[in-house]
């Protein structure tokens, strides 16, 4: 009987191979998936992330005590902590977008304004405060943008000190245990 996919095909070889020492991997679909350059590619890190917590763990006879009981701790607390930089990064990214279009629009309406100035147009005054008007919009939307992204951050810039430091402490108790283990073991 032929093996009708590849995995198959490779485990047959395997099977009449006496020199293939290439564990077989199963087929493990991702858990987000969506279309290749989307908008949603911009989760992909995080989508990254999601895998590799939700992904079995490998069990080994060559990791060390010190892996098999801190290891995994402090692998989480470091996806973790990847986790909360990956918000603050688009944050911040969104925070340079809106304030990179304020600034544009800012520079545009003084530019129109200024053309208004050297002209002497019959409804002058009216254009000039119409500008007027439209720059102190744009200057609250500035100061509007930097309060929402500084509130949008207090919570994240504490939850990655906060997961800074578990990463820490989970990365001292696995140094002291395996200080401890490669003396015993010595």
């Amino acid at each position: 009987m032929m093996p009708n996919t590849t995995s198959e095909l490779r485990r047959y070889y395997c099977q009449q191979s006496q020199d293939c020492d290439e564990p077989i991997k199963p087929y493990q679909p991702s858990l987000l998936q969506w279309p290749e350059k989307s908008y949603l590619d911009k989760f992909k890190p995080d989508a990254d992330l999601l895998q590799t917590v939700l992904s079995p763990l490998e069990k080994s006879l060559t990791h060390s005590i010190a892996d098999q009981v801190f290891g995994n701790q402090k692998q989480q607390e470091c996806i973790g902590l990847k986790h909360d930089v990956n918000l603050f990064y688009e944050r911040s990214k969104l925070h340079s977008q809106h304030m990179q279009e304020i600034g544009q629009r800012h520079i545009e309406i003084q530019g129109r304004r200024f053309g208004v100035e050297i002209n002497n147009a019959p409804d002058r005054a009216k254009c000039l405060s119409n500008w007027e008007s439209q720059l102190l919009q744009l200057e609250q939307q500035r100061r509007d943008e930097e309060l929402a992204f500084w509130k949008d951050t207090v919570d994240l810039r504490q939850k990655l000190f906060e997961g800074a430091g578990a990463y820490r402490a989970a990365q001292h108790r696995y140094s002291i245990f395996s200080a401890v283990e490669g003396g015993c073991g010595s």
